[in-house]
């Protein structure tokens, strides 16, 4: 069994990759399992992953570096299981310091056998060149720290998205990426794309080494202080609308959560809808820079029954973007004259990172 751990920041473009990946070693007659990560509790990811009919556990509550035993118990369920020949763990997108609190633990200990054992960072290409150019990101400096600690870290760096920049910018990514980086491999990668993910998959099972032998120096001071400026919400709503008219409900809904972010010029990490009627699916994702043809990803539908599920990061205040979201419901519902009813709902601020084993 390989186990590949799949790190980076949020908004990477990291559980598009694997679905990818998995849907692609499916084909080839190969078992697959999937473990979710995130700090809170309900996830979009985790949904999704499972509506692809992949075998998925979930760590939730906690990155995986401060809920080791948890990580390890989900990988022995997975390989009880499913008798994965591949395993995708993809870590919460504020986690740093994996090689230290996770990997080496999964390699010293062995509790879980595997053959491979490889971390791959993900980056959206856009920001890592906006970053490497010495530009600045939204964000404050403690979470750009994140960012930055992230790929420090990787022996293998994938520059996702690269179909979002021309071909001159690509060569200029790839050439600050080798100065700032020069122990690293790197890809550029789409992937949306079947065979830019093939070769991710390739030299996954073909590197010579799976993640770095130094351990990261880090002050997890300032690690927690920029995970502690992050807010996570997560809610579910319901609402019931008359045929044919379930696209537009949710083009309102969708449409006034991120209007108002934008206009509180709140800095967002990742913000995440996943919509589901009788007969109807759907994913939808933001992240630091602006989606403008989003609209498009939502197909009309007969259904009226729907559920939505929201995940936000965001830099802001955990509460402040309760109420942001609860008054751009209703504002939205209002407009719509549909009744929504509010599920279950958490917003927070992640706690200070306590990693249960730190080996260096």
């Amino acid at each position: 069994m390989n186990i590949y751990i799949v790190g980076g920041f949020l908004g990477s473009g990291k559980t598009t990759a694997i679905i990818s990946a998995a849907k692609q070693l499916l084909r080839q007659g190969k078992r697959v399992g999937v473990v979710t990560n995130d700090q809170g509790k309900y996830l979009v990811d985790t949904a999704f992953v499972s509506l692809n009919d992949i075998p998925t556990v979930e760590v939730s509550g906690g990155c995986f570096c401060c809920n080791y035993d948890d990580l390890e118990t989900h990988l022995e369920k997975l390989n009880a299981d499913a008798a994965p020949d591949v395993i995708f763990a993809e870590s919460v997108g504020s986690c740093a310091d994996v090689v230290a609190t996770v990997l080496k633990p999964l390699s010293t200990f062995r509790h879980i056998p595997y053959e491979q054992l490889v971390l791959t960072v993900f980056a959206d290409s856009r920001l890592l060149l906006r970053r490497l150019r010495g530009l600045p990101l939204v964000f404050s400096d403690d979470v750009c720290y994140i960012f930055d600690k992230q790929l420090e870290e990787a022996g293998l760096i994938v520059m996702n998205k690269s179909d979002l920049l021309n071909a001159e910018d690509r060569t200029e990514l790839e050439h600050l990426a080798q100065r700032h980086f020069p122990a690293a491999s790197f890809r550029l990668q789409n992937s949306l794309e079947s065979n830019s993910v093939s070769a991710w998959l390739h030299e996954l099972e073909t590197i010579s080494r799976g993640f770095p032998e130094q351990s990261l120096e880090i002050d997890y001071a300032r690690y927690g202080g920029g995970e502690a400026k992050l807010a996570w919400l997560d809610q579910d709503i319901s609402f019931v609308v008359p045929p044919g008219q379930g696209r537009a409900a949710l083009l309102l809904l969708i449409g006034a959560i991120i209007d108002a972010l934008r206009r509180q010029n709140a800095p967002i990490g990742h913000v995440k809808f996943l919509a589901k009627g009788d007969t109807y699916e759907q994913k939808i994702s933001f992240v630091t820079l602006a989606a403008p043809d989003w609209e498009e990803a939502l197909p009309e539908t007969p259904d009226t029954r729907f559920t939505l599920l929201i995940n936000a990061r965001v830099e802001t205040e955990a509460q402040a973007l309760r109420q942001l979201v609860r008054d751009a419901i209703n504002h939205a519902a209002q407009q719509g004259e549909f009744a929504v009813q509010e599920g279950r709902i958490s917003a927070f601020h992640p706690a200070m990172p306590r990693p249960t084993h730190r080996l260096t």
